[in-house]
C-alpha cells in the first residue's frame, strides 16, 4: 500500500509541475477569449437522489486562467471561481443552448496592501448572501481575507500562529454556515477550525476532530444544503491518468470539541470525467432540488482540464 501511494504521489508531482518538463509561453494580459464546450449531457446515476445535468470544459491560453480551487454560486445565476494563481473568474451558468460563455471575465483578485507579496494561492471561498460579502482562504501564507460585494478587501486574519499546517495544505475548504459560524478544513488534516462568527472580525477559534469517511481522501471544499446539512468535496490520489478520484460526503454541521464524521454520498468518478475537483457550490432550485457545482483545478498540466460539472440533488429522494 505504501509503495502504491508513493507511485501515485510521484504521478501527482509530475502532473502538478508540468513546467519542469514542458514549458509553454503564456500571455501576460488578461484572457479575452474563453472557450467553452459541453463534453457530457444529462444522465442518471445509481442513486435516485442524484442526477448529472451536464459537464463543460473551459479553456483559455493564459497563465491566469485555470487552477480554480474555490467556487461561489450567486443568486443571479452567475458563478465565480477563484484560483491558486490569485485570479477571479466570473461567468454565467452554462446554458445547453448557448455555445459560448458570454459575459465572462477574468481579473486578478485584489488583496490588502500590507499582504500584497504574501497572498496569491486562493484555495477556498464562502459568502454571506444577505450582504454580498465574501471570504477567501489562502494557503502558503495561511490567511483569511474578507471582501465587500464590490470585491474590495475589507480586512484579513493571518492564522499562521493558530495552526500547524504545511505551506501547501492550508484552508482548503471553508464555509460560512447559515447560523453565522465559520468552518475551515485543511487538506489532509484530522482537525478542523470553528469560529462563532467572522474570523476576520476577531472571533476566537475552537477545534473539532475530523473523521474522514475514507482515509485516503482529503477535503477540498464545503457547501451547505438548504436543510442545513453540509456537503463535502473530497479527492484521492490514485495510480491513473489523471491521478484523481473524487467523492461527495454529507453530514450535519460540526460542534467544537466533538468529532465530525460525514458519510459518503456519491463517488464522482463513476458519473463524470475524472479530474482534480477542488471547488464546490450549491444553489436551491424552484422545485426544491439543489444544483451542485464542482470545478477542477488543472494544475497548469497539459494532461488536466478546467471542468465544470452540474449535478442535481433531490433531498426528498435521499435515503439518509
Amino acid at each position: 500500500m505504501r509503495a502504491r501511494r508513493l507511485i501515485a504521489a510521484l504521478g501527482v508531482a509530475l502532473m502538478c509541475a508540468p513546467g519542469t518538463f514542458v514549458r509553454t509561453h503564456l500571455p501576460e494580459g488578461m484572457p479575452r477569449a474563453i472557450a467553452m464546450e459541453r463534453i457530457a449531457g444529462p444522465s442518471s446515476t445509481n442513486d435516485p437522489a442524484w442526477q448529472v445535468a451536464g459537464v463543460w470544459q473551459y479553456s483559455a491560453d493564459h497563465r491566469y486562467f485555470g487552477g480554480f480551487s474555490g467556487l461561489l454560486a450567486l443568486e443571479n445565476g452567475r458563478l465565480i471561481a477563484f484560483s491558486d494563481r490569485g485570479a477571479r473568474f466570473a461567468f454565467p451558468r452554462p446554458d445547453p443552448d448557448t455555445p459560448s460563455p458570454g459575459g465572462s471575465s477574468v481579473v486578478v483578485q485584489p488583496v490588502p496592501e500590507s499582504l500584497l507579496d504574501d497572498l496569491w494561492d486562493i484555495e477556498s471561498a464562502t459568502r454571506d448572501p444577505a450582504s454580498g460579502q465574501y471570504w477567501l482562504g489562502y494557503e502558503n501564507f495561511h490567511s483569511i481575507v474578507r471582501f465587500s460585494a464590490a470585491n474590495v478587501p475589507e480586512g484579513a486574519r493571518v492564522i499562521e500562529d493558530d495552526v500547524d499546517w504545511p505551506p501547501n495544505a492550508g484552508a482548503e475548504a471553508m464555509i460560512r454556515l447559515a447560523d453565522g459560524r465559520f468552518m475551515v478544513l485543511p487538506e489532509g488534516g484530522e482537525e478542523g477550525l470553528l469560529y462563532p462568527s467572522d474570523p476576520v472580525a476577531g472571533a476566537s477559534v475552537s477545534r473539532f476532530a475530523f473523521r474522514r469517511p475514507s482515509e485516503s481522501y482529503a477535503a477540498t471544499d464545503l457547501a451547505q444544503l438548504p436543510d442545513g446539512r453540509l456537503l463535502l468535496l473530497m479527492r484521492n490520489t490514485v495510480f491513473a491518468m489523471p491521478p484523481f478520484d473524487s467523492l461527495l460526503a454529507i453530514g450535519p454541521p460540526p460542534h467544537a470539541g466533538k468529532a465530525w464524521a460525514p458519510r459518503i454520498a456519491l463517488h464522482l468518478d463513476a458519473i463524470i470525467p475524472s479530474d482534480n475537483y477542488e471547488g464546490l457550490a450549491t444553489r436551491e432550485t424552484e422545485d426544491g432540488r439543489v444544483a451542485v457545482w464542482v470545478i477542477s483545478d488543472d494544475n497548469l498540466s497539459i494532461m488536466q482540464r478546467t471542468l465544470l460539472a452540474e449535478l442535481v440533488f433531490d433531498p426528498a429522494a435521499d435515503s439518509d
